[in-house]
């Protein structure tokens, strides 16, 4: 598919442009007039810089306080504005660094967010002071063209579950999308960086830096240097695994120019189930906890993704991937194993034969039999996880369990082919779009 027809799809009319456009001037308006007369406002995002999705398009408006204000103080100041500007709204409050609010005018969210007034160069109070400078850095560097490409780009990395900052997704945020359009030129030209990019990677779009080698060591697999902030990455939030899969559907799609990398089809239920009964896919299941923010409770459930893909990989099972998921009330944990069962035997390793010592220790604590190999001695034991169901037995009565999940984990359902079908399909398609499910 050539990229005008995936840019007709993806692109937003000019009926929808406009409409944004004037429902954010008009909510700064009637937001200016209510707050200090000190306090200004600043549309940013992604429809300030017209770099927006068809159908997306929420709308981010920053109040601009001096630094006098506390960040409590800036908060309350902007909720009293709010309450008394659009007293029929629905509101509801968001945190990142400090609290915003978030309400919902014609359909549309539109997020207000307190930040402390920026200039370049200047150091950063609070997190969101930068939003206002990558705006302005935007919009005086990137060209009408451009914004096409970033739309290309961010719709390549939403259907490819690759796009978004937040902890859930760990991908590309919009502004990295729309600093690597304005580094490599075009969609096409950064996919074919990318495909051969060797990890880690680091980009310097400004040139701040003399050299690469003077860049800090931000230990990330993609380091962006923000052109606004040189000690921030861009693109600290991208995992390893995340990064190598932006390199492979790169390489995947200059050697394929499919529609799929852009409209995914779903998979049927026969699909999924084809695909199950070809591999080894199984699951942890267990209730969502009540009243945790999200970016906590991703957090926690990433964290025991990772616990359980390590315990698994100590008990000698060959892990080939594991992705976690969240409905409005569950939580499930997938991962696929190239095998199910071990051997029921297995291999301890001992000393070196000159280490006497720990070898007669070594002997004293296994019956063997023992065998050497490479200058040690090795004994064979009997294997007490040698399958799945019995390893997550065990695994559910860990200690050191996410504070959260604690009393979730020990009850957790270990689902079946069937019951993942029935209940999970959602979180079946995702795992499979995210690890390479054939097209």
């Amino acid at each position: 598919m050539e990229p005008k027809t995936i840019l007709k799809e993806i692109s937003p009319s000019r009926t929808q442009v406009s409409g944004v456009n004037k429902l954010a001037k008009s909510t700064q308006s009637a937001l200016e007039k209510h707050l200090p007369k000190s306090v200004k406002t600043l549309l940013a995002g992604s429809v300030a810089k017209g770099t927006f999705l068809k159908g997306a398009g929420d709308i981010d408006i920053f109040a601009i306080f001096p630094h006098s204000y506390s960040k409590e103080k800036m908060f309350k100041s902007l909720e009293k504005a709010a309450k008394a500007a659009f007293p029929r709204a629905q509101r509801e409050t968001g945190y990142a660094e400090h609290p915003y609010l978030r309400i919902t005018l014609k359909g549309k969210r539109i997020d207000l967010v307190p930040s402390y007034e920026m200039k370049f160069g200047e150091r950063v109070k609070s997190a969101v002071d930068r939003s206002q400078l990558h705006t302005e850095y935007v919009l005086s560097k990137m060209k009408a063209p451009q914004k096409k490409e970033v739309l290309l780009l961010k719709q390549f990395l939403k259907a490819n579950l690759l796009y978004g900052a937040e902890i859930k997704t760990k991908g590309f945020s919009g502004y990295l999308c729309e600093l690597m359009i304005l580094h490599y030129g075009s969609f096409e030209q950064f996919l074919k960086a990318a495909s051969m990019w060797k990890l880690p990677v680091v980009i310097d779009q400004e040139k701040r830096y003399k050299s690469l080698r003077a860049v800090p060591d931000f230990k990330s697999p993609l380091s962006v240097i923000d052109p606004v902030d040189l000690t921030r990455n861009v693109a600290a939030v991208i995992t390893h695994g995340n990064a190598q899969r932006l390199v492979f559907l790169s390489a995947a799609y200059l050697a394929n120019h499919s529609e799929e990398f852009f409209f995914p089809k779903e998979l049927s239920r026969e699909e999924l189930s084809n695909c199950l009964g070809k591999r080894g896919i199984f699951a942890l299941a267990f209730d969502k906890p009540k009243d945790v923010v999200d970016d906590v409770l991703w957090g926690q459930i990433w964290r025991i993704s990772g616990q359980l893909e390590s315990f698994l990989k100590k008990a000698e099972f060959k892990v080939l991937g594991a992705h976690p998921y969240a409905t409005d009330s569950k939580c499930i944990i997938l991962f696929e194993l190239r095998s199910s069962v071990l051997p029921k035997t297995q291999t301890f390793r001992g000393p070196f034969l000159d280490q006497t010592e720990h070898v007669s220790v070594f002997i004293r604590k296994r019956k063997g039999p023992f065998y050497f190999d490479h200058g040690r001695v090795h004994a064979m034991g009997d294997r007490v996880l040698w399958n799945i169901s019995l390893a997550i037995k065990q695994f559910k009565k860990s200690s050191g369990l996410p504070s959260h999940l604690q009393e979730y984990i020990p009850k957790a359902k270990f689902p079946g082919p069937e019951s993942l079908l029935e209940d999970y399909p959602d979180a079946l398609e995702e795992y499979f779009r995210i690890n390479w499910f054939p097209k």
